[in-house]
């Protein structure tokens, strides 16, 4: 079980994130667990990724298996994924 941390910037909390392979990984320890401050939403993910702007539109993205919006709130122990459709012929 994950538990949220504290250090002396506040309490913090560790989600779980399957990003899309044009994204910034500095942010994510070896396990893909990302570190963000208590009260953090999808959108901070989006920033620490550094996903670029064009791109978001064609993003499906979920917290905890289900579609989300860019303002919902996280908890510690959430996982973050991004889906990618494909076209093809």
């Amino acid at each position: 079980m994950l538990r949220n941390t504290r250090s002396s910037q506040g309490t913090h909390i560790k989600v779980k994130v399957y990003a899309p392979a044009f994204s910034s990984f500095q942010h994510l320890d070896d396990d893909n667990f990302m570190k963000l401050q208590e009260g953090a939403t999808l959108n901070d993910v989006f920033r620490r990724l550094k996903i670029p702007l064009p791109l978001r539109p064609f993003l499906v993205y979920t917290v905890n298996y289900e579609k989300a919006g860019l303002n919902t709130p996280l908890d510690n122990g959430d996982v973050v994924s991004f889906l990618t459709p494909l076209a093809g012929g």
